[in-house]
């Protein structure tokens, strides 16, 4: 089961596991999956130098927790 947030795209800054990059993506309106309260994105999460990346594969950066934290307030 998914909760959709807002309709609105959120940046969200992220580091990447195998390369150690980080980047700002796109992803999309962000909602969470109520039964292991992970987030879910719209967009895939893409590394400029790695590819199309899942949520294992990256960390949240301390730039990417106000975003996300308001992201998910707003439901």
């Amino acid at each position: 089961e998914r909760h959709r947030g807002g309709t609105q795209a959120v940046m969200i800054n992220f580091e990447c596991k195998k390369c150690h990059r980080v980047f700002d993506c796109d992803v999309g309106t962000i909602g969470v999956n109520k039964k292991t309260m992970r987030p879910l994105f719209e967009k895939d999460i893409v590394c400029p130098q790695c590819g199309k990346l899942s949520m294992d594969d990256v960390l949240l950066t301390e730039l990417g927790q106000g975003p996300m934290t308001d992201a998910t307030w707003a439901m």
